[in-house]
Protein backbone atom coordinates (compact mmCIF):
# COMPACT_ATOMS: atom_id res chain seq x y z
CA UNK A 1 0.00 0.00 0.00
CA UNK A 2 1.23 3.44 -0.86
CA UNK A 3 -0.33 6.53 0.91
CA UNK A 4 -0.01 9.24 2.90
CA UNK A 5 0.35 8.98 6.64
CA UNK A 6 -3.48 10.94 8.43
CA UNK A 7 -2.62 10.29 11.83
CA UNK A 8 0.29 9.14 14.23
CA UNK A 9 -1.17 7.69 17.82
CA UNK A 10 1.69 5.82 19.82
CA UNK A 11 3.26 2.89 17.49
CA UNK A 12 0.23 2.41 15.05
CA UNK A 13 -0.13 5.18 12.16
CA UNK A 14 -3.28 5.26 9.97
CA UNK A 15 -2.11 5.65 5.90
CA UNK A 16 -4.61 6.87 3.62
CA UNK A 17 -3.89 6.20 0.04
CA UNK A 18 -2.62 8.47 -2.62
CA UNK A 19 -4.45 7.22 -5.30
CA UNK A 20 -8.44 6.82 -5.32
CA UNK A 21 -10.28 3.46 -6.82
CA UNK A 22 -13.26 3.88 -8.81
CA UNK A 23 -16.05 1.39 -7.65
CA UNK A 24 -19.14 3.20 -9.02
CA UNK A 25 -19.66 0.46 -11.83
CA UNK A 26 -20.36 -2.11 -9.30
CA UNK A 27 -22.27 0.68 -6.85
CA UNK A 28 -20.15 1.49 -5.08
CA UNK A 29 -18.51 5.03 -4.59
CA UNK A 30 -16.95 6.81 -7.75
CA UNK A 31 -13.91 8.07 -5.63
CA UNK A 32 -12.95 5.79 -3.03
CA UNK A 33 -9.50 5.74 -0.41
CA UNK A 34 -8.59 2.67 1.38
CA UNK A 35 -7.09 3.68 4.55
CA UNK A 36 -5.78 1.10 7.52
CA UNK A 37 -4.32 1.58 10.44
CA UNK A 38 -1.11 0.13 11.13
CA UNK A 39 0.44 -1.05 14.54
CA UNK A 40 3.69 -1.74 14.70
CA UNK A 41 5.37 1.11 13.01
CA UNK A 42 8.87 2.67 13.28
CA UNK A 43 9.37 5.46 15.54
CA UNK A 44 9.54 9.26 14.68
CA UNK A 45 6.59 8.90 11.78
CA UNK A 46 5.17 11.80 11.38
CA UNK A 47 1.58 12.82 9.74
CA UNK A 48 2.51 14.18 6.14
CA UNK A 49 4.62 11.54 4.82
CA UNK A 50 4.33 9.35 1.90
CA UNK A 51 4.93 5.79 2.60
CA UNK A 52 4.57 2.43 1.08
CA UNK A 53 3.38 -0.46 3.40
CA UNK A 54 3.60 -4.03 3.67
CA UNK A 55 1.08 -6.19 5.49
CA UNK A 56 -0.75 -9.01 5.58
CA UNK A 57 -4.10 -9.65 7.16
CA UNK A 58 -6.66 -6.73 7.10
CA UNK A 59 -9.44 -6.79 9.91
CA UNK A 60 -12.41 -5.65 7.66
CA UNK A 61 -13.72 -2.62 9.15
CA UNK A 62 -13.19 1.14 7.73
CA UNK A 63 -10.44 1.96 8.20
CA UNK A 64 -9.21 -1.05 8.07
CA UNK A 65 -6.56 -2.37 11.22
CA UNK A 66 -3.40 -4.57 10.02
CA UNK A 67 0.38 -4.73 11.56
CA UNK A 68 2.97 -3.16 9.49
CA UNK A 69 5.23 -5.74 8.06
CA UNK A 70 7.82 -3.03 6.55
CA UNK A 71 7.01 0.50 6.23
CA UNK A 72 9.84 2.92 4.12
CA UNK A 73 9.05 6.58 3.96
CA UNK A 74 9.36 8.01 0.48
CA UNK A 75 11.46 11.09 -0.49
CA UNK A 76 9.33 14.24 0.25
CA UNK A 77 9.68 16.74 -2.52
CA UNK A 78 11.13 20.29 -2.30
CA UNK A 79 10.17 22.44 -5.56
CA UNK A 80 13.12 24.64 -6.38
CA UNK A 81 12.71 28.29 -4.29
CA UNK A 82 10.60 26.65 -2.13
CA UNK A 83 11.01 26.16 2.44
CA UNK A 84 8.79 23.62 2.88
CA UNK A 85 9.02 20.30 1.64
CA UNK A 86 5.77 17.95 0.69
CA UNK A 87 5.53 16.20 3.82
CA UNK A 88 5.68 19.71 5.89
CA UNK A 89 3.20 21.40 3.49
CA UNK A 90 0.49 18.63 4.17
CA UNK A 91 1.20 18.50 8.32
CA UNK A 92 0.32 21.72 8.32
CA UNK A 93 -2.46 22.02 6.02
CA UNK A 94 -4.16 19.18 7.94
CA UNK A 95 -3.17 20.48 11.65
CA UNK A 96 -4.69 23.70 9.90
CA UNK A 97 -8.41 21.81 8.73
CA UNK A 98 -10.30 22.48 11.63
CA UNK A 99 -12.48 19.66 11.97
CA UNK A 100 -14.02 17.28 14.78
CA UNK A 101 -13.52 14.55 12.55
CA UNK A 102 -10.33 13.41 11.61
CA UNK A 103 -10.36 10.27 11.01
CA UNK A 104 -10.38 9.34 7.35
CA UNK A 105 -8.83 12.13 5.39
CA UNK A 106 -7.44 11.51 2.07
CA UNK A 107 -4.98 13.95 0.38
CA UNK A 108 -6.32 14.76 -2.71
CA UNK A 109 -3.76 16.99 -4.52
CA UNK A 110 -0.63 18.89 -3.33
CA UNK A 111 1.28 21.27 -5.31
CA UNK A 112 3.59 24.38 -4.74
CA UNK A 113 2.69 27.51 -6.53
CA UNK A 114 5.78 29.38 -6.75
CA UNK A 115 4.19 32.46 -7.72
CA UNK A 116 2.21 32.47 -4.60
CA UNK A 117 5.26 31.05 -2.46
CA UNK A 118 2.49 29.10 -1.10
CA UNK A 119 0.94 25.32 -1.06
CA UNK A 120 -2.35 24.47 -2.16
CA UNK A 121 -3.31 21.03 -0.41
CA UNK A 122 -6.87 19.33 -1.50
CA UNK A 123 -8.06 17.30 1.41
CA UNK A 124 -11.12 14.69 1.18
CA UNK A 125 -13.50 13.86 3.83
CA UNK A 126 -16.12 11.67 2.62
CA UNK A 127 -18.07 13.79 -0.11
CA UNK A 128 -16.34 16.90 0.92
CA UNK A 129 -13.33 18.64 -0.47
CA UNK A 130 -11.33 21.28 1.47
CA UNK A 131 -9.09 23.48 -0.38
CA UNK A 132 -5.92 24.76 2.23
CA UNK A 133 -3.20 27.27 1.49
CA UNK A 134 0.05 26.65 3.68
CA UNK A 135 2.19 29.75 3.06
CA UNK A 136 5.25 28.44 2.50
CA UNK A 137 7.68 29.62 5.95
Amino acid sequence: MEGYVINVEGDRILVVESKAQDFSSTGGQEEFYSAIWFSKAPENMKIGQKVQVWFDIVAESYPGQSEAKKVVVLPSERPENADLNEAEAIRKAIEAHDSEYMGVTAVKEVSYEAGKDAWEVVLKQEAEEYEIVVKDE
